[in-house]
């Protein structure tokens, strides 16, 4: 199984909408994951049911939350994503720009904090981005990821059937992409 793990200037972007439902998760008994041993996936990457024998129960996410979930999980992924973010995650380490606190914060709050941070939108706009998108590209990169691995609670909306065929067509870049954000695929 990939882990996946975040830190850093990365970690913030996507965890905006994956570390508020993590923390809810984590107060919930999550059914059909086994005792002991392996993991068994909560949201299919093909949007198919998880043959289990035990009743899914969903998590109570705040609305906010959930919309934001959502939101994230239908974004469509433009097929140069992963390239570009990758280039332009290198190039804001090397700028030594870093993100603000946006612990707890939704997508709107995030894009608004990261929208102010000196010299980021000419980085951004340099690769195609705006803070919007490039917060909602890693946003729904990370969750694609998180839930093509068994890592999201049940009850989580399914990925955008696109940016999963986008991860199948492009496994190098995914892996580019998680090296570039400091998490090489294990």
């Amino acid at each position: 199984m990939t882990l996946f793990r975040m830190t850093g200037l990365t970690g913030l972007f996507v965890s905006v909408a994956m570390l508020p439902l993590a923390a809810q998760a984590q107060s919930y008994p999550q059914a059909g994951y086994p005792a002991q041993g392996g993991t068994t996936s909560q949201t299919q990457i093909d949007g198919s049911v998880p043959l289990q024998g035990t009743p899914q129960q969903t998590p109570q996410i705040p609305p906010q939350v959930r919309a934001d979930m959502e939101r994230a999980m239908q974004y469509p992924l433009p097929p140069d994503f992963m390239t570009r973010a990758a280039a332009t995650i290198a190039e804001l380490q090397a700028r030594n720009i870093q993100p603000p606190n946006s612990h707890g914060a939704g997508l709107a709050e995030t894009i608004s904090r990261i929208s102010q941070i000196p010299g980021l939108a000419p980085v951004l706009q340099s690769h195609g981005f705006t803070p919007e998108s490039f917060v909602m590209g890693m946003t729904t990169f990370g969750m694609t990821l998180a839930a093509s691995n068994g890592q999201l609670p049940a009850g989580m909306p399914s990925p955008n059937p696109a940016n999963v065929a986008l991860f199948k067509a492009q496994p190098q870049q995914v892996t580019a992409l998680m090296q570039a954000m400091g998490n090489p695929p294990h």
